[in-house]
């Protein structure tokens, strides 16, 4: 059996006995395609709406929190919450969509792939690690716009793993 160790940040403080899921960064699979010149501000709108979903989302698991919560998880979702606000996000792929015809996907994912490689540039650890955040934040705002989102809620564990816990 091989071991390994993990780094990362606790979301609570305490020790935790239970199966360990590694959650990767998963690149979706978007569609590539043209929009016509007529598709442009529809194929806008959706991405405007999409992100606003996510938003929505976010406040209601913020919302949500039970007063006993970590204060760090909080903190973790109003992190993702300004990401989604950033210009780079909000913005710069309703340019993308404009100027090169994108559809609202494949303009998502080539400014998250050029914001990736201007943090992996970057030389301090902790700053350049923040990329997984704008990674997850696009992946919700993908899973909207594939119609595969579950936003309401937190992820929830099967019964038997929130047993062991």
């Amino acid at each position: 059996m091989a071991s390994f160790t993990l780094h990362g940040i606790p979301v609570s403080r305490g020790i935790s006995i239970g199966r360990a899921h590694l959650l990767t960064p998963a690149a979706l699979d978007v569609k590539h395609y043209l929009v016509t010149e007529e598709q442009i501000e529809a194929e806008v709108r959706r991405l405007q709406q999409a992100i606003n979903e996510v938003h929505r989302g976010l406040q209601a698991l913020w919302s949500d929190l039970p007063n006993d919560a970590p204060t760090e998880l909080g903190a973790f979702i109003d992190v993702h919450a300004l990401i989604l606000s950033d210009p780079m996000i909000s913005e710069a792929p309703l340019e993308i969509i404009r100027a090169r015809h994108y559809n609202a996907e494949w303009a998502l994912v080539t400014q998250i792939d050029e914001l990736s490689a201007q943090f992996d540039e970057i030389e301090d650890e902790y700053l350049r690690e923040r990329k997984a955040d704008i990674q997850q934040v696009a992946e919700r705002v993908l899973k909207v716009l594939m119609g595969t989102a579950q936003l309401a809620s937190a992820p929830r564990l099967p019964s038997d793993e929130q047993a062991q816990m």
